[in-house]
């Protein structure tokens, strides 16, 4: 098979990386914050600053409660807006109970707490931001903890960049396997910004009803490009050919979603990604993407609840843009067929009906992906 040219996929870069490293510093900051309190400063409050890529701009504000907040207007935007930070970039060491008169600490501080440290966050020779410890005001330390809390602070920073590494190797392992399927063919590309499109919204419409946060919605809009990977070991002249196959190639065809959990797998042990929870929602929508809900799909013929969400969105998705496009065995459906067909496929139980009313209820939106990145010569 000859390779192709990669087209470019602008919904994995360096700003979604960031995003991604963002909402997963809660679930770092978590026991790190717990295993201070109870040894050390109860009750305190871990605050990371984050910096926009390769400036000295403030981006976000993250704390362990997975509350995150951007700099508005009269906020400090800028490292030189806080005398702390600066220090702390500048020295690359922490600089002791700033000033609660500093821009940036009263911005993060609420009036009940105090800064005990400001220290860098590092990666290699490049500054990631800066962890914040907070005391709350009435609180004591215990006689010695100014000096435990000096030695503990490496590893906490140590700790915290450990869980950056574990992203970045993530998101590596996942573009290395997305750039590995656009060598399929040249609509692939489009498929891709397509179909992340659509499981955004549609992720997005449910967090409410779910007690999602945004990064859900992110998390299943990274992994949607890959759910077809399994695809890459079907050749040419199955995968585009112009008619219905035999019970033989369907059967061959079929075998993708198998082929695409077991590459993932590999992915896993190759990139030494085992344990890390996130894998596994990637690992269940390409495996299960093609089963439905009524056990009538394939290929373990998994039904109800061991469907788990972020797939039952993809098959949405995925059915909906197979509908819409151009392949080598049909023509294009209209939207409005695609959506009927849809609908029905939900009252008989085989789609997830929330799903399908919340789908629905952003047919404007994702209209507007589907204009966007629609299939060339449609």
């Amino acid at each position: 098979m000859e390779a192709r040219h990669l087209s470019p996929i602008d919904h994995i870069d360096h700003n979604l990386l960031d995003t991604f490293v963002q909402h997963g510093l809660p679930d770092a900051l978590a026991p790190l914050q717990h295993t201070l309190a109870t040894r050390l400063v109860h009750p305190c409050r871990l605050s990371v600053i984050w910096l926009d890529r390769g400036t000295r701009r403030i981006a976000a504000c993250i704390d362990a409660s997975g509350r995150r907040k951007a700099p508005g207007q009269h906020d400090p935007q800028h490292v030189d807006d806080s005398p702390a930070l600066r220090a702390c970039i500048q020295r690359r060491a922490p600089v002791p109970r700033p000033s609660k008169k500093d821009r940036l600490i009263a911005w993060i501080a609420e009036d009940d707490f105090l800064p005990l440290v400001c220290l860098p966050l590092q990666r290699g020779d490049t500054i990631l931001g800066a962890l914040i410890v907070l005391q709350r005001a009435d609180a004591t330390l215990p006689p010695g903890a100014d000096a435990e809390l000096q030695a503990w602070l490496p590893m906490m920073a140590t700790l915290l960049v450990h869980e950056i590494d574990a992203i970045h190797g993530l998101f590596g392992a996942i573009r290395f396997a997305r750039d590995f399927t656009l060598m399929r063919d040249t609509e692939t590309g489009q498929h891709q910004l397509r179909i992340g499109g659509y499981a955004r919204i549609l992720a997005r419409a449910l967090e409410d009803a779910h007690g999602l946060d945004e990064r859900f919605a992110q998390e299943v809009a990274l992994y949607a490009p890959l759910h077809d990977i399994g695809k890459v070991g079907i050749p040419d002249e199955l995968l585009l050919k112009p008619g219905k196959f035999d019970a033989e190639e369907r059967e061959r065809m079929q075998a993708h979603a198998a082929n695409g959990a077991a590459l993932i797998d590999r992915l896993i042990e190759d990139f030494g990604l085992a344990g890390n929870p996130r894998i596994d929602t990637l690992r269940a929508i390409v495996a299960w993407h093609h089963e439905y809900l009524d056990g009538s799909g394939y290929p373990e013929g998994r039904s109800g609840d061991d469907i788990p969400l972020a797939t039952r969105i993809i098959t949405i998705c995925d059915i909906f843009d197979a509908l819409t496009n151009v392949r080598a065995y049909k023509q294009r459906w209209s939207l409005d067929e695609a959506f009927e067909l849809l609908k029905s496929m939900a009252d008989k139980s085989q789609l997830d009906k929330e799903c399908m009313q919340a789908f629905l209820s952003q047919r404007k939106r994702l209209t507007e992906v589907w204009h966007n990145y629609a299939t060339s010569g449609v």
